[in-house]
């Protein structure tokens, strides 16, 4: 009995290990190289999707978390999923940024919330978009928000 409690333990914390993204976060905008906290999210493992509910493409990975912002009071949750990476069905959400071998190489991790998107890299990494724009992630997480741009994350 004491053997099975003891694996059970030991699996249950390997489960937890493997989550890189639940936690808090400060989200810091940086403009004219100025420095601003401007809001703090928080993210939580939740409920894996149900397959019956989500499109065929998305049934890969059925990890989810949610995630809140507390300058709007924890209001809205909304859902995010990883980066959808299934080489063998031709679905590599790295691909349109060329972090591929990146994420191959366990460099670089994505989140996509739909209007946005959060990746964890190494620290004082050159990130580079498409042909001609590149960031320097400082904390190895930053995020890029539809029609607002790139914000550097701090997770606390």
């Amino acid at each position: 009995m004491v053997m099975l409690t003891g694996i059970s333990c030991l699996l249950s914390a390997q489960k937890k290990e493997n989550d890189i993204w639940s936690g808090t976060y400060r989200v810091n905008e940086i403009k004219k190289g100025i420095t601003t906290t401007t809001d703090t999210l928080v993210v939580t493992r939740i409920k894996d999707a149900d397959p019956k509910e989500i499109p065929a493409k998305e049934k890969s990975d059925l990890a989810r978390w949610s995630m809140t912002s507390k300058r709007d009071g924890g209001q809205d949750k909304i859902t995010i999923k990883r980066f959808l990476f299934d080489v063998e069905d031709d679905r590599d959400a790295y691909k349109e940024f060329g972090w591929t071998k990146l994420h191959k190489d366990g460099k670089m991790n994505c989140m996509d919330g739909g209007h946005f998107f959060i990746c964890q890299t190494q620290p004082n990494t050159v990130v580079t978009f498409g042909k001609n724009e590149s960031y320097v992630t400082k904390t190895g997480i930053f995020g890029i928000w539809l029609h607002y741009g790139v914000v550097e994350l701090q997770k606390k």
